[in-house]
């Protein structure tokens, strides 16, 4: 457009010489002379008012192209500061990790010193504290590490809703171990439960909200579910609401890591990884601080219902119950009773000062739910002389130990509750045994030959991965849609001499057992999945008579009553919680399979691996919280995130862009030290120091040793990888 400008700009100042063209400018200029008839004038007139076009499109045009170059300069700025951000983050975190490691093996040696008289239980915790920070801030370190190399993977895939809410739960639970925590979930009550989404990807990032209020105090955190549509896109909304005291309003602060020495953590990690998560996912999160004091997180991410779905339709369930209600969290009576009043039911709340004052006739009543606390002598009298069914809530974050009333309940549940919970449960109390639900199920289900063990499994001492060798040439199948738990559950198997073979969800379990040809021998199967969970799988599999000798076992961070009690009713023959404990995994094993002799395997040097070439093996294993399966992960991460570093390096050295060279060894030296790259650290350290002195003609001189030391370091990272 600017050219086309020019050209006729051009051309009118040419018609504007008069000797050029013949025409008598001076005259033109006296209109009474003017022919306006003349040829000379029309053209004139034309070719001026082309020029004058030309000039307001070369002004718009130069105008729109200085607003696209600020447009790409703030881009540009954006993601150079992001990238600061990151490089930063990951520079401090490792430093962390290398503290934290420092001082739990500086405290651990102390243990030995101390005198019986000493606070050793005191050191103990501080230990166990330490371990638990490293733990997050290494599995924290993989996830940054998965979305640096962009090997997240974002998917479309059918999910349950209350499934992914189980998943949160038991997520958090196992997260946080004993805290004052009431978690409610309020789902929007025309959102279909059976969606099509990135199930997992999106139990991550409500998780990180959820962990980040924890860690500012929340005593309750609401998470309210609804769905939208904008632009023709279907939106699935997550609004994690909590009163903590927190400024949020600026996300650019809000969303950055760092490390707050006052507390030895990281303030926002989980958030950071939580936006680009759902930046990924084409979704965003917002934040706000409400009138009434509390934080809100949105979350929100694209969704489609499931072809096949259908609402559940209340003449499919039980309905028209009379219910009494009384929870002490009002949020959680008010999510209750909208479920029940969503299923046709009538309910009456009451509250536990009215209760406690003056005891309810719970004969009115078909079904009483009721929290655990209330549950004085005088309350579970007058339950007992009445014959309505009977379920008792607790929380799962703080449950009543020794409970004493448990023989006059007839379910248990655990909060936080979820709507299909709610249907399952009041369904199985109400309906016929062996009456069909509403998925077409059978409420209790076992055909299975097999011994179901209902008690946790012994944690067997002196266990070690050899040890499992044991069960060697069995056929294994692990049903489990999270990476980072299959690769921990392989590496424990590691040395077994087992066949391994993995479902990332039920259904492709279900094909698997179906189609393969294989005859395995014990199934471990995750509970809440994508497309099928694990109990419906597990019906499936107790449906076919051919494996009725097949022994299923649960894997679930849930391990409530009315979770187990849901394990055993599909067919399920025991069950392992998250995380898993080596001692009661191999009992699992012993208790379903034949045990052989242990094989004896030759003391092999790599199990003493303790310096590779330019890799310091001790070092690394050590802060990634002692752990050789996380160090493996690791590397595994790092050089998939930075095995090309070397050509990278080069092509910004010889393309002199070396703000984005800067970044580059920020990021690098943070994750040599943490992994035990030493002489890579120090050479990159250098490379940093002359960088921030603008030596920029000497650059050229670190290439080939940089290419050198990065590819030293990968070459031991794949030894390693081999020999462990």
């Amino acid at each position: 457009m600017r050219t086309v400008a020019f050209i006729l700009i051009l051309m009118t100042l040419l018609c504007l010489d008069c000797s050029a063209s013949g025409f008598d400018f001076t005259g033109f200029v006296n209109f009474d002379n003017v022919d306006t008839k003349s040829e000379e004038f029309i053209e004139f007139t034309a070719l001026f008012g082309l020029g004058i076009v030309g000039l307001v499109a070369l002004f718009l045009s130069s105008e729109r192209l200085r607003n696209y170059e600020k447009k790409v300069i703030k881009e540009k700025k954006k993601k150079e500061e992001f990238n600061k951000r990151q490089g930063l983050m990951l520079s401090e975190m490792t430093e962390n990790i290398q503290n934290i490691a420092k001082e739990t093996v500086n405290t651990a040696k102390d243990l030995y010193t101390k005198d019986q008289k000493s606070t050793i239980s005191r050191d103990i915790k501080k230990v166990v504290s330490s371990e638990a920070k490293l733990l997050s801030i290494t599995t924290n370190l993989i996830e940054f590490l998965r979305i640096k190399s962009r090997k997240v993977e974002v998917v479309d895939e059918e999910f349950i809703l209350c499934n992914l809410l189980n998943d949160v739960t038991g997520t958090l639970r196992e997260a946080t171990k004993d805290i004052e925590l009431n978690l409610i979930y309020d789902v929007q009550k025309d959102i279909l439960d059976h969606l099509c989404g990135d199930t997992l990807n999106t139990s991550k990032i409500i998780v990180n909200i959820a962990l980040f209020c924890i860690e500012h105090d929340a005593k309750e955190i609401v998470v309210e579910v609804s769905k939208g549509k904008y632009n023709n896109t279907n939106y699935l909304y997550f609004k994690v609401i909590s009163a903590i005291d927190v400024d949020v309003e600026d996300d650019n602060s809000i969303f950055n890591s760092s490390y707050n020495e006052a507390t030895n953590s990281y303030d926002s990690l989980g958030l950071f990884i939580a936006k680009e998560l759902a930046i990924l996912t084409d979704g965003d999160i917002y934040t706000r601080n409400n009138k009434d004091g509390s934080v809100e997180f949105t979350f929100f991410t694209p969704f489609k219902e499931h072809p096949d779905a259908k609402k559940v339709k209340p003449d499919n369930n039980v309905t028209n119950k009379m219910i009494y209600l009384l929870d002490t969290s009002e949020k959680t009576t008010t999510s209750i009773k909208n479920m029940l009043l969503s299923m046709h039911h009538s309910i009456k709340v009451d509250t536990k000062e009215n209760c406690l004052t003056k005891t309810p006739d719970f004969s009115k009543f078909d079904l009483v739910i009721i929290d655990e606390k209330v549950l004085t002598f005088k309350v579970v009298e007058a339950l007992k002389a009445s014959k309505a069914k009977i379920i008792s809530l607790s929380n799962i974050f703080n449950p009543v130990q020794d409970y004493p009333h448990s023989a006059i309940i007839d379910v248990e549940l655990s909060k936080p509750i979820t709507r299909q919970q709610l249907i399952n449960n009041i369904n199985g109390l109400f309906q016929e045994k062996g009456k069909k639900n509403t998925s077409g199920q059978d409420v209790l289900v076992s055909t299975s030959k097999l011994s179901v063990h209902r008690a946790l499994f012994e944690d067997a001492p002196d266990v070690t991965l050899n040890s499992f060798s044991q069960f060697r040439g069995s056929e294994v199948l692990l049903v489990e849609d999270n990476l980072i738990n299959q690769k921990v559950t392989t590496s424990l198997l590691s040395k077994s001499e087992m066949n391994i073979t993995i479902a990332n969800d039920g259904k492709e379990a279900i094909d698997i057992l179906q189609d393969s040809g294989k005859k395995f021998d014990i199934v471990f199967m995750d509970i809440n999945m994508p497309i099928m969970d694990g109990y419906t799988a597990t019906k499936l599999i107790r449906a076919d008579k051919r494996f009725d000798e097949l022994p299923v076992l649960a894997l679930s961070a849930l391990t409530s009553a009315s979770e187990i009690s849901n394990m055993f009713k599909c067919g399920m023959n025991g069950y392992l919680s998250k995380p898993l404990i080596i001692g009661r995994f191999f009992t699992a094993f012993s208790v379903f399979l034949e045990q052989k002799e242990e094989v004896v395997q030759p003391v092999k040097k790599r199990q003493e691996i303790r310096e590779l070439d330019g890799l310091d093996v001790q070092i690394g294993i050590v802060q990634a919280n002692d752990s050789a399966i996380f160090y493996k992960e690791i590397l595994l991460e790092f050089k998939d995130a930075y095995g090309e570093s070397g050509d990278i390096f080069e092509k910004l050295v010889k393309d002199f862009r070396y703000e984005q060279l800067k970044m580059l060894c920020v990021d690098l030296r943070g994750l040599s030290g943490s992994i035990g790259a030493r002489d890579l650290y120090k050479l990159i350290a250098e490379v940093i120091q002359r960088l921030i002195m603008k030596k920029y003609e000497l650059m050229p001189n670190y290439i080939e040793p940089f290419k050198k030391e990065i590819s030293r370091v990968i070459d031991s990272i794949d030894i390693y990888i081999q020999q462990i």
